[in-house]
């Protein structure tokens, strides 16, 4: 009996977010590698820029980037070493590291950004203006709805 393939691949939420992000994380890895930055340096970087200068620290930036104290700690003694942050203990509670953008780290995050930039415009390019907008104010909503529901984040 001879196997006819789909043609029609059922559109659930799941596979679709994990098919997209994958495409989209392989192909900014291989091309932010280019400036010298992975993914998650170019993250931590990319928060590090969007709050003022010494306002992170690495608690705050672990839960930024949807991961662990332990991780980040990692990556930012691996970014410390490469000159793209430094870190000094906070003032009012020495346990808190609060983290700052070098100038080099700075540099290279403005490089990474015209990549992230770009790449945004090509995943994007097959949607109008308005659906972008609307596209984005959907996963916003969805972020939201996830983030806020605790059973979702515990099941």
């Amino acid at each position: 009996m001879k196997v006819k393939p789909l043609t029609h691949t059922p559109k659930r939420l799941p596979p679709l977010l994990r098919e997209c992000w994958n495409k989209l994380n392989r192909t900014f890895m291989k091309r932010v590698k280019t400036v010298g930055l992975t993914p998650d340096q170019y993250i931590a970087l990319r928060w590090l820029h969007e709050f003022p200068m010494g306002q992170i620290s690495q608690v705050k930036l672990a839960e930024l980037m949807f991961t662990d104290s332990n991780n980040v700690a990692g990556l930012m003694k691996r970014m410390e070493q490469l000159n793209l942050i430094r870190r000094k203990s906070n003032a009012t509670d020495l346990r808190k590291k609060n983290i700052f953008q070098t100038e080099f780290g700075s540099s290279l995050f403005y490089k990474g950004k015209k990549i992230a930039d770009k790449l945004e415009l090509e995943a994007l390019s097959c949607l109008s203006a308005n659906e972008k907008e609307h596209f984005l104010e959907l996963l916003s909503q969805l972020s939201l709805q996830i983030n806020e529901k605790k059973s979702i984040n515990r099941s």
